[in-house]
């Protein structure tokens, strides 16, 4: 039950509770921003001392995103998004952010004056996870590259390491949806 409440609570957070998306053309971003593969620099949401990021990763163009980081150093790096999107948070006062990417979005949610990252969707096969997993996979290419150490309800595959969880969606035994989550201090 608990795990359905997050997921429910994860869905809000992504959707935005149904507001209205407020497009914005995010022309701010700098290419040329140098990409830092340790981000020991980044605080933790929760509190103000400093860790390692933990748990899953997506990797894009050498940009290594972690849950639960601050956003803005990794949307400088990664450059100009292809659409931009916001809405009021449901569970934290203030915006939840969407950028799409060629292949993924992600999605931040705010938290003492900082955006954090939230979620990633991988939204075709262009670009797959670090350990080779892409849309369209086979259940055994994710089983011996992420383990049998998963959650499976009704075709939904679930992996959880430190504060995230990477999630496959499987339909006819291949990968259709997958989506990198965090796991946030309070929403538990």
């Amino acid at each position: 039950m608990k795990k359905i409440i997050i997921l429910v609570l994860l869905a809000f957070l992504l959707t935005g509770c149904g507001a209205k998306e407020e497009p914005n053309d995010n022309t701010g971003n700098n290419n040329d921003i140098p990409v830092q593969e340790d981000q020991n620099e980044q605080q933790e949401p929760q509190d103000s001392q400093q860790k390692e990021p933990s748990g899953f990763a997506f990797e894009y163009n050498g940009v290594k995103i972690y849950m639960n980081t601050d956003a803005a150093p990794i949307i400088e790096a990664l450059g100009e998004c292809q659409d931009y999107f916001e809405a009021e948070s449901c569970a934290f006062k203030g915006l939840d952010k969407t950028y799409l990417y060629p292949g993924f979005e992600i999605t931040t949610y705010p938290m003492d004056d900082k955006d954090y990252i939230s979620a990633i969707d991988l939204k075709d096969d262009t670009v797959s996870t670090p350990e080779g997993i892409y849309l369209g996979s086979t259940v055994e290419d994710m089983i011996s590259a992420y383990g049998e150490d998963y959650i499976e309800e009704l075709g939904s595959y679930t992996y959880i390491k430190d504060d995230s969880k990477l999630q496959f969606i499987v339909r006819d035994g291949e990968i259709a949806a997958i989506t990198y989550f965090a796991i946030v201090e309070g929403l538990e």
